[in-house]
């Protein structure tokens, strides 16, 4: 049984969901659609869904205080569902530290294929846990943000909260 609650940003006067299943966080969406967001959850685990005003609070508690620049590191418990791959990026991309950012070319050589940023690129794409696995730290060789699910302003205001809170 996987439970998901909505809740709010201020700093970014928006929603997001969230996905909890007996495991740890699964996943972490930034957009502000239930009905895509429980579609995205069932085909990526494929298990029953219910909503819940409560048990997750611990976790929106983390990322809002991230949010106010108050939370460097997570201290959550994650289920990742990936290939080989994904998973190798998805651990690199974990490892960077706050307030710092590498390219996709530079997150496709620590995870194990130095020509793969593209395929890097996709993974961040695909990251079923944004924020706490942060895909934001990761941009474009040439310095420009590169893409991200939530916006490439959201992408910016993350990094300049950690950029102010370092």
């Amino acid at each position: 049984m996987i439970f998901y609650s909505k809740f709010y940003i201020s700093q970014l006067k928006r929603s997001f969901f969230i996905a909890k299943n007996e495991n740890g966080i699964c996943y972490l969406d930034l957009q502000d659609n239930e009905k895509k967001f429980v579609k995205k959850v069932k085909d990526y685990l494929n298990d029953d869904m219910k909503k819940t005003g409560s048990g997750i609070s611990y976790e929106i508690a983390q990322i809002k205080d991230y949010f106010k620049g108050y939370k460097r590191n997570f201290d959550l418990k994650v289920y990742l569902k990936g290939t080989g791959f994904q998973t190798a990026v998805w651990q690199e991309m974990a490892a960077i530290e706050y307030g710092e950012t590498i390219s996709y070319s530079e997150l496709a050589k620590r995870a194990g294929n130095k020509n793969a940023f593209r395929a890097a690129a996709t993974c961040c794409a695909v990251n079923p846990v944004p924020i706490i696995i942060p895909c934001h730290r990761v941009i474009a060789k040439d310095g420009s943000l590169g893409g991200f699910g939530g916006g490439t302003e959201m992408k910016r205001i993350m990094l300049q909260i950690e950029n102010d809170n370092k």
